[in-house]
């Protein structure tokens, strides 16, 4: 009898296991929904020597603008070597999907969260578990896409949103912190939104129009969404793409509040800040593409920026400064106008010895439209980039990257730079 009971536990078992197992066939194939992710670690040497005011293992590590002093400077960070695990890579995972729901339109989905690989924490902003990307929307062949939620910024090239990046430079957004991408030349401001709303086009022939707005909803003065005291971003775009070739272009523009605190503490007795968001529209243009020529691939890009708050990323992260009379006061608000900038960028791709080499260089001027008295207002940078990446598998490749910055700007007593080294490995799943 025991045993009767056993082979018939184990047949149900079985068959319920079967049950299981059709049901959700059925509905992967139903919802056609994937798990995918992305893998990055190694060890990284950084050597730098910045302005206290940027960003970084050597910077202040806030959003405020370096102060200038009394003597028309801003002081020094001092030189710092460090190694470190992991790379500039982020490492992600996700799910995504779609469903059919006839005529040829289809309900989509995208979730996907940061993490650091070598500790496993989260990475990104507060407690946003899929900081990277949370959308859902409708894609029609006949109408094109519409997605809801927070994604990339379609000046970046991250996600499912951004049309930059790889297609524009070899190392698209930026390997480590001083190779390639937005991680040298200007942002905007974030290079992702919640509450947006994402239109991309259906393709007439290669070309594609792209569109996004945020309502920016700010749970700290949410009775006031709507109002002129909350941020509004908006984007519009086109790419083309062909056999060989591919071109994007965007503008995106914020329309800042019209009064907000720019990264400060208020004064303890008044709850008064020294310096203010300037009012005025931030606004960039980008146009970028590549060339493949089959023995390599010749890529560019071209920005200019208007009242950018910042410009590059992590350790060259440039702040407009102000003058520190001007941060210290709280009897008066002082506009933090930003920068006027542009840059260019120019790189290539090859084959080489059963990998790719790739090589990267770009150039950036800006000024300072802050009131900093008789200080100059100019800053030029450059940055330098080579890389080798060798393909272990379809889906695993390491590398070695190698980076260098270099400022001149009237703020700074002396020019700085900084340089690092990268050894790691990738593995897609």
């Amino acid at each position: 009898m025991r045993t009767i009971m056993k082979n018939l536990s184990l047949r149900l078992t079985s068959v319920a296991a079967a049950i299981c197992a059709a049901g959700f066939a059925q509905s992967a194939m139903a919802a056609d929904i994937t798990f995918f992710g992305f893998l990055d670690q190694g060890l990284t040497y950084r050597h730098e020597d910045l302005n206290a005011g940027m960003r970084g293992p050597q910077g202040q590590g806030s959003w405020a603008p370096a102060a200038i002093g009394s003597d028309g400077y801003v002081a020094a960070a001092g030189s710092k070597s460090t190694v470190e695990q992991g790379t500039g890579n982020v490492s992600t995972w996700g799910i995504k999907g779609s469903e059919e729901i006839g005529d040829g339109t289809k309900v989509i989905f995208h979730l996907e969260s940061g993490f650091l690989a070598d500790d496993g924490t989260i990475y990104g902003s507060g407690n946003k578990i899929f900081e990277r990307e949370s959308s859902v929307g409708i894609e029609s062949t006949t109408y094109g896409q519409l997605k809801f939620g927070r994604f990339p910024a379609l000046s970046t090239g991250s996600g499912t949103t951004g049309i930059f990046n790889s297609r524009v430079n070899p190392f698209g957004a930026g390997w480590g912190n001083m190779t390639g991408g937005w991680k040298f030349a200007g942002t905007l401001a974030n290079a992702r939104y919640d509450n947006m709303i994402n239109y991309i086009s259906p393709k007439f022939g290669g070309l594609q129009f792209h569109a996004q707005y945020s309502f920016k909803n700010n749970s700290s003065d949410a009775e006031e969404e709507g109002s002129h005291k909350t941020d509004r971003w908006w984007a519009v775009g086109a790419t083309y793409t062909a056999e060989q070739f591919f071109l994007a272009a965007a503008v995106d523009c914020v329309n800042y509040a019209n009064r907000q605190s720019y990264g400060l503490n208020p004064n303890a007795t008044t709850g008064r800040f020294g310096a203010i968001r300037s009012a005025e529209d931030a606004y960039k243009v980008t146009v970028g593409g590549h060339y493949d020529f089959q023995a390599f691939k010749l890529y560019g890009t071209a920005q200019y920026m208007k009242n950018i708050p910042w410009i590059g990323g992590y350790s060259t992260k440039e702040v407009a400064p102000m003058l520190a009379t001007d941060l210290a006061s709280t009897n008066k608000e002082v506009s933090q106008k930003g920068f006027d900038a542009w840059a260019v960028s120019t790189g290539v791709d090859f084959r080489a010895a059963g990998g790719t080499v790739k090589m990267s260089v770009a150039y950036a001027q800006a000024e300072n439209q802050n009131d900093t008295g008789a200080t100059g207002k100019d800053m030029q940078r450059a940055n330098l980039g080579l890389g080798y990446i060798y393909p272990l598998s379809k889906r695993t490749s390491v590398y070695a990257v190698g980076g260098y910055f270099w400022q001149d700007a009237d703020w700074q007593k002396d020019d700085i730079s900084a340089h690092e080294v990268i050894l790691g490995m990738m593995h897609r799943f």
